[in-house]
Formats: C-alpha cells, structure tokens, sequence
C-alpha cells in the first residue's frame, strides 16, 4: 500500500510540475512576444526599419523646426528691438530727466512666473499705469527669459503649482498673449485656464504671428487696473456691467425662482434709434436686465473711465444659456425671422448644445392682429425662455407689450441671432472680432444695409458719448456747487 501511494505521489508531482512548465513556456513565449512587438513598434518609430528614406525625413523634419524657431527668434528679435530703439529708449530718457529732478525712481520691479513656473525678477517703468510701464520688459525677450509671443504673465505664487497648470508653467509667457488680446477686446470667454489652453494647442509660429499682428488693434481697447462698477451708465440707461457667466447666473437665477425678466441688448445702434424714439428710450430705461453689446460699448466705457467687464451679445451668450437650460431641463422657443430660419436655426442648436427646442415661429405676421394667436403657441409649447429676433428696437416693443400675457420665465431680444445660427448669415472669425472689426465684416457682408449703421451711426454714437459725458458733468458740478454754497444769510 505504501508502494502505491508513493507512486501515485510521484505520478501527481509529475503532473503538476509538467502543468507549471507548460503555464511558465507560455508566459515566457508571452512575454517574449511582447519583447519582439515592442522592439519591432521602436524600430519602426526610429526609423531603422526604413533605412535612408527615413533618416533624410526625420533630417527634413528636425531642419524644418529648426528654420521655424529660428524664423520666429528673428521677427522676435526684431521686433524687440524696433520697439526698443522708438519707444523704450526715449522715454526711459525722460524717466532719468525726471528722476535728476524730482528723485522719482525710473522702475519698479516684480516677480513673476517665467519658463517652468520658475520664478523671475522683472522691472517696469515707475508712470502712470498703461502699457508704457511695461516696456522694459522687451529686454528680457533679447535675453530670452520671456517671448515676444507666449503665454500670459502672471505673478509668481506657490499655489498656482496645481495639476492644470503645471504644463502651462512650462511654458515661456510673452509680453502678448491670447489671454490679454481676449482681455481687451471684452470678448466673452470661459476663463484663463481655457483660454491658455486653446493657444498652447494652437501655437506655431505663423499663429504667433497673426497673433502678433492681432494684438497691435487690441491694445486700444485695453485698460489697466481700472475698478468695473457692476453697472455701466451710458446715455442714462443702466447697462449690467458683468461677466458672461455671471449673466447667465442671473439668468439661470431667475429661471430657479420662476421670476419673469426681459432681456435686452443695447449696441451703439440701438443708442442712436432710442434718440429719436423714447418709448424705446423708455422700454431700454424700465428694462430688467440690459446688457452691453460692441466694440462700441467697450470704447464707450474707456472714454468715460468706466471699462466693461466684458462684450455681451445675445450671439456669444446663445451657447451659455442652451448649456445652463440643458442641465436644468428648461425648453426654448424661437419667434422670428424669415419663415423657416428659426426652424433651422432651432434644429441646429438643439443638436449642438443638447437643449429641448420648445418649439418656433417665424416673425412675418401682423403684430397688431394675430400676436394673441402667436402667444397661445408659445404659451401652449411650456417653453421657460422665448428668443425674439424681429431686430431692435420692434422686438423690444412687442416683448414689453405682451410679457404680460407670456408664461416664459426669459424673455429674450436676439436680433439677428437666427440668421446666424441658421447659417444665412456668416458670423465673422474669431480673429476678427478680437481687433473689434466685425462691423467691417458686416458691411462687407451687406453694404446696402450696414454701411449707414456702421459708417455713419458709430461716429455718431461717439459723439452722443462725449457730449453726454461733458453735459453730465457739468450738472454733477452744479449739483455739487449748490449744496457746498450756502445761501446768504445762514
């Protein structure tokens, strides 16, 4: 019995010793099978597998950077050093004139985050605060601790060493950036995270270079620490001075409390028509919520020192308000427009950003007999925001007239959003309406419409801005003279 019980011990020891060869031929064939993949994958990227051919591309590939970064180190550099010898130059002469003057300091000095968030001592100009006190910052692009072109500059901080920045930190900031020109023309944005992120995907040295080019028109529009009061006075209507989201906050707010509010949008045009037209002066005065809306607005703002937050247009906040009534399940309806474009219109943006579409209409019926009619349908469709594009100041007038009778929460004028979106009407680049060109592109567009609008109306509006700026105060010093004078005999 012992005898067979060894041998069956044995026969078992057999068996699995044979199991645990075969299990570990098979791994060690495994793995090298994975030695052989892997050897073949780094020959094949190393190009020894393609022998001269692809040894002369990877030569062409490493020239052709090369000849970029070399291109752009050039224009770099001259550039540098035309704004040097024209502007830097001279008025760091005037600076050390007055300094042997009056003993005011030429710079001042600031640390900021350079190339892998390392940080770096830099010196501005000790005036008034523009972009002049920067220029001396042109001589750290010579030494190449910053680019002409980068990232934007911020101040060095310890708590900026997170996750989402640390490639960005890598990066070297320029004295231009995506983020400032973005800055200066108000264009409304999702913040400097998105927007470091959207040029560190597009750079190249041809992008750079357009944005170059891009940013010398920005800088008119730019503005330096100045304070943005949440309301904007122009003309004497009281614009909402805020941010693209914190508009559509306040949207969403509304919506949360089932709170009924209208929605306008004044650009310089709608200024000049509220002129001769004071019930639309009146609906603009009584309105609930009165955004900003043009390039018009924000050189407006820098000639009353009043700057905006940023540029609002019923077109840029469309994407924003469909996410925010998506997330929260509310409905849009569109009145206006040719027959058949807001349909369109609609359709597209239901498919782009996941929004409900309520349902739509279009704007060529008589206001005077068939709105009831118009507004059962709205009202039957249980839509939370109406969009109205019969153009400024018609859309207003009907809205004020009917938001009564209308059971939407938002009640919104859009203008000629629906052209847009329909695609009728080509909305004009990015590029373009960051140098505040876009009127440009709309007369361009349709010259027999816009070029009075545009050629003649922002001029105007201008103008208006100006001699409302001198009129208003000259009767803020009366007011103020007349309450610091006592009258005779006190």
């Amino acid at each position: 019995m012992t005898g067979d019980t060894d041998r069956c011990n044995a026969r078992f020891e057999n068996i699995v010793n044979n199991i645990l060869k075969s299990n570990q031929k098979r791994e060690c064939d495994a793995v090298n099978q994975r030695k052989d993949s892997l050897k073949a994958l780094e020959k094949r990227l190393s190009g020894r597998s393609s022998g001269h051919k692809s040894v002369v591309k990877r030569t062409l590939f490493k020239l052709s950077a090369a000849a970029a970064g070399a291109l752009e180190r050039v224009i770099e550099i001259t550039a540098t050093l035309v704004v040097t010898l024209t502007v830097t130059v001279p008025l760091l002469l005037v600076l050390l004139f007055r300094k042997l003057v009056t003993g005011t300091k030429i710079f001042t000095s600031k640390t900021i985050a350079g190339a892998g968030a390392m940080p770096i001592r830099v010196y501005q100009f000790n005036t008034i605060n523009t972009p002049l006190c920067d220029l001396p910052l042109f001589f750290e692009v010579l030494t190449g601790r910053l680019a002409l072109v980068g990232t934007a500059i911020k101040e060095w901080n310890l708590s900026d060493a997170t996750p989402e920045n640390g490639y960005i930190g890598m990066m070297k900031p320029g004295i231009i950036s995506l983020w400032d020109v973005r800055q200066s023309s108000k264009i409304a944005h999702e913040g400097q995270l998105s927007i470091e992120w959207e040029y560190i995907f597009k750079k190249h040295p041809f992008y750079d270079f357009m944005l170059l080019l891009r940013a010398l028109p920005a800088m008119l529009y730019s503005e330096k620490n100045k304070t943005a009061s949440s309301i904007f006075r122009l003309l004497d209507i009281d614009l909402r001075n805020l941010t693209m989201v914190e508009a559509v906050t306040l949207i969403g707010t509304n919506l949360a409390q089932k709170k009924q509010c209208t929605i306008y949008f004044a650009n310089p045009d709608c200024f000049n028509k509220m002129i001769s037209d004071r019930d639309y002066f009146t609906i603009l005065k009584t309105g609930d919520y009165i955004f900003p809306d043009g390039i018009g607005l924000v050189i407006a703002g820098k000639m009353l020192q009043t700057p905006l937050k940023e540029n609002i247009n019923g077109t840029d906040m469309l994407p924003y308000i469909c996410r925010m009534a998506a997330s929260k399940s509310h409905s849009i309806f569109l009145l206006g427009g040719k027959p058949g474009i807001a349909q369109k219109a609609g359709e597209k943006i239901s498919a782009s950003y996941g929004v409900s579409l309520a349902g739509t209409a279009h704007g060529y019926f008589d206001h005077q007999t068939e709105s009831d009619a118009v507004i059962e349908t709205i009202n039957n469709s249980g839509a939370a925001i109406l969009l109205v594009g019969f153009g400024a100041p018609l859309q207003e007038k009907w809205i004020s007239r009917h938001r009564h009778q209308l059971k939407a929460e938002v009640l919104m004028g859009v203008g000629g959003l629906f052209d847009f979106y329909s695609g009728t009407t080509k909305r004009a680049p990015a590029w373009v309406r960051e140098i505040g060109f876009e009127w440009i592109y709309r007369i361009l567009q349709e010259p027999g419409r816009m070029w009075r609008r545009y050629v003649v109306g922002n001029p105007l509006f201008l103008y208006r801005v100006m001699k409302w700026k001198v009129f208003s105060h000259e009767i803020e010093s009366i007011h103020a003279n007349a309450i610091t004078v006592k009258p005779h005999g006190a």
